[in-house]
Order: structure tokens, then sequence, then C-alpha cells
């Protein structure tokens, strides 16, 4: 099973627990809030879902790579210009299980995918699956 796959039934198994501690609980019944409600509430969930799938696999990717191509934190800081204060980079060296919510924003993990795919690829590394 690949990584993406793995993060895709993560994901999949938190909506499908929250579908069914809507329907067990009933905090999300229409007749009590209402047919727009409910379905707000099941579509925003389904968003945060898929932000978190997107999220930890952009993430992962930079683990993948970093590690692959021998780069630690500080070289991947040097990827990222202007780098803003509240923002950081994924330590190759120390990863989290789960992406940092609000330290490492996507634009940080997109720029560094788009940099460091082509020198894995220069280098014959496997593409990140």
């Amino acid at each position: 099973m690949t990584h993406k796959q793995t993060w895709a039934i993560v994901s999949t198994v938190i909506y499908v627990a929250f579908i069914l501690a809507a329907v067990l609980t009933g905090f999300l019944n229409p007749s009590q809030i209402g047919l727009e409600w409910t379905i707000f509430w099941v579509v925003v969930v389904a968003g945060l879902c898929y932000y978190f799938y997107f999220k930890n696999v952009s993430y992962r990717e930079v683990i993948y790579y970093a590690k692959k191509l021998g780069y630690h934190k500080d070289d991947l800081v040097a990827l990222v210009p202007k780098l803003k204060e509240t923002q950081d980079v994924p330590d190759p060296d120390h990863p989290h299980f789960f992406s940092p919510f609000a330290g490492i924003p996507l634009a940080v993990t997109n720029r560094l995918t788009e940099q460091l795919e082509p020198l894995a690829k220069k280098q014959q590394i496997p593409p990140y699956r």
C-alpha cells in the first residue's frame, strides 16, 4: 500500500467516524438544525478531511525527497526564499507523524516539492507514492 493510499484511508475513516457520530448522536439532525446547515457541515467536514489528506501527503512527500537527497532542515530553509517568521519547513531528521497544521503551510511544502522533485529525478530516486 502506498503512502498516498494510507493517508486517503485515514482521511476516509475520520470522515466516516464523523458521519457515524453525527447520525448516532443526532447533533446534525436536519429536523433540529435545518437541512441547509446539515449539508453545510457535512460538506465542510469533507473539505477538512480532504485538506488533512492533502497536507499530510505534501508533508510526507517533502520528507521523503529530503531524506533520499540527504537534506536537513537548514538545507530546506535555504530552498524557500522569503520565509515568514510564522512559517517553518519540515524537519527530515525529526518528522512528525501528522503534518503540523499551523507551522508548515501548503505554500512552503509545494515550493519545496517543486524544487526537490527534479533533483530526485536527476539522481534516479523513485517518485513518492
